[in-house]
């Protein structure tokens, strides 16, 4: 089983910018030795609920600083950028990285970010598609032309090509039902948030399966597909459940209201129509905990819910949610350990 950790890079009240660097650059360094099989970095702008609003340059620290670390783009916000500008960016962390690039692409932002930016929301499903089919052809390493509705090319030859061939693994973050018909029409692995509950993570499972299917794809081009997807879980540690409850709660609760206010209509956030309102609604922690929004307790409590949860909605490769927002350093390197050390080497 591949596990990856899913850094969003967010300031707690109490922190300041250094330290959630910091922080998740110890925990992102930590990751390698202890067997974690790639990072995620997210992208975000102008706000602290996300603070790298450039994960291409953070991965290339981090790729310096390792040898067999994957670097995950968690993800890219395709609509906020020039398809053929990112795919250069990336082609070149791909080489520099010596092909350890993972591409994560998603329509997310808030409408500030639209707007600076000068894109329209209202077409980011159709951007994020054209986006991707661009990409594709600049990292084929050959002169092309394209005609799209947004972007057009004559005889384009973009340099440097990527080291892994026909290009870096591509992945759709699939936090709304839309997500994921358009992933399965591309015919792209999905990666799924963790704030989405896990019965709705199965159904939206077979939705995939049948929308694949329909595209003409065979069964075992969608299991290899379903293969290489990733479920997303919110995770903390600890030797005993009281302070693995006890050290969560804050961060996970500072998270929650962060999010209330981003996704707010009032802030511009970045609900699709398709997006389950009442997930937004802040609640008590023991009711996040009782649903499985974060598995926080013990190695053995942590990798049952874990075996289930991937159980039920048949993935095999795992994203973990350890860098909660101010959340002591010392206290996400345990959990980390202790999953690396007592949680991995059980799980089926």
């Amino acid at each position: 089983m591949d596990v990856g950790l899913f850094f969003l890079m967010q300031r707690d009240d109490a922190w300041d910018e250094r330290q959630v660097y910091d922080s998740a650059l110890a925990q992102m360094l930590e990751a390698e030795g202890l067997g974690y099989e790639s990072v995620w970095i997210a992208e975000h702008h102008f706000n602290d609920y996300g603070l790298c609003p450039a994960p291409p340059v953070l991965a290339s620290y981090v790729a310096a600083r390792t040898t067999t670390l994957r670097l995950g783009m968690g993800v890219s916000l395709l609509p906020l950028h020039h398809p053929v500008d990112l795919a250069e960016q990336l082609a070149t962390l791909d080489v520099v990285s010596g092909g350890r690039l993972d591409v994560g692409v998603g329509r997310g932002g808030t409408l500030q970010d639209y707007q600076t930016f000068q894109s329209d929301r209202g077409d980011s499903r159709a951007r994020v598609e054209e986006g991707i089919a661009l990409m594709r052809e600049c990292w084929r390493g050959a002169p092309f032309d394209f005609r799209g509705r947004f972007h057009s090319a004559e005889r384009l030859h973009v340099r440097p090509r990527p080291v892994q061939q026909p290009h870096p693994p591509l992945f759709v973050a699939t936090n709304s039902e839309d997500s994921v018909l358009s992933a399965a029409r591309l015919g792209l692995p999905t990666m799924t948030s963790f704030f989405v509950p896990m019965a709705e993570v199965q159904r939206r499972h077979g939705v995939y399966r049948e929308t694949a299917h329909a595209a003409g794809r065979s069964k075992d081009e969608i299991a290899d597909l379903e293969g290489r997807s990733w479920l997303m879980r919110a995770v903390h540690i600890a030797p005993d459940r009281e302070s693995a409850l006890r050290a969560a709660e804050p961060p996970w609760m500072s998270y929650q209201w962060k999010m209330s206010r981003l996704r707010s209509d009032s802030s511009g956030g970045s609900v699709p129509d398709s997006f389950d309102r009442s997930m937004m609604k802040l609640r008590a922690f023991e009711e996040y905990v009782k649903e499985g929004w974060i598995i926080a307790g013990t190695p053995d409590e942590v990798r049952d819910r874990l075996e289930r949860d991937l159980d039920a909605a048949g993935y095999r490769r795992l994203l973990l949610v350890m860098a909660l927002p101010g959340l002591d350093t010392p206290l996400a390197l345990r959990s980390m350990r202790l999953f690396a050390e007592h949680v991995a080497p059980l799980m089926r």
